[in-house]
C-alpha cells in the first residue's frame, strides 16, 4: 500500500509540473536555497564534525545561492521557451554536481563520516532532481517539436 502511495505521489507530481511548467524552477530553487543555507549555515559552521574546509564549504554554498537566485529568476519571469532556461539549469546542477564531487575527493582524507553521508545524500538528491527535470526537459522539446509541426501545415 505504501509503494502505490509513493508512486502516486510520483504521478501527482509530474502532472503538476505538466500543468505549470514554472514550477520546476521554483522547486530546484527550493532544492538550492536548503544546500545553501546547510552549506553556509552548518556544514561551515562545523568543519570540525563535517571534514570538509570551511572556504570550500563557502564556496559550494555560494555556487548553490547562485543558482537559487537564477531557479527564482526563471520561476518570475520566463512567460515562454521553458526549454533553453531548463537547459542551463540541468546543466548548471551538473556542474555543481561535479564540483561537489571533485571536492569529496580532493580532501576525502580530511571529510569525516558525517561529512561522507551529507555529501552523498545531497549528490543523489542532485542527480534525482537532474534526472526530473530532463525527463521535463525531454517532453517541453517533444512538445515543441510537434506544435512547430503542427504550425507548418497549417
Amino acid at each position: 500500500m505504501e509503494i502505490l502511495k509513493i508512486l502516486n505521489w510520483k504521478q501527482d507530481f509530474l502532472n503538476e509540473v505538466k500543468t505549470h511548467p514554472k514550477r520546476i524552477f521554483l522547486i530546484d530553487a527550493f532544492g538550492a536555497l536548503l544546500t545553501a543555507i546547510l552549506l553556509f549555515g552548518i556544514l561551515a559552521q562545523l568543519e570540525q564534525y563535517f571534514g570538509m574546509p570551511q572556504k570550500i564549504v563557502y564556496l559550494l554554498s555560494g555556487i548553490a545561492f547562485c543558482l537559487f537566485i537564477y531557479s527564482m529568476c526563471c520561476n518570475k519571469f520566463i512567460k515562454s521557451n521553458w526549454s533553453t532556461f531548463l537547459r542551463i539549469l540541468i546543466i548548471s546542477n551538473i556542474i555543481y554536481s561535479l564540483i561537489s564531487l571533485g571536492m569529496v575527493i580532493k580532501y576525502y582524507e580530511k571529510i569525516t563520516e558525517l561529512g561522507c553521508i551529507y555529501f552523498i545524500l545531497e549528490l543523489i538528491i542532485i542527480g534525482l532532481i537532474i534526472i526530473t527535470e530532463y525527463k521535463f526537459y525531454l517532453t517541453l522539446v517533444k512538445n515543441k517539436r510537434i506544435h512547430n509541426r503542427e504550425k507548418s501545415y497549417s
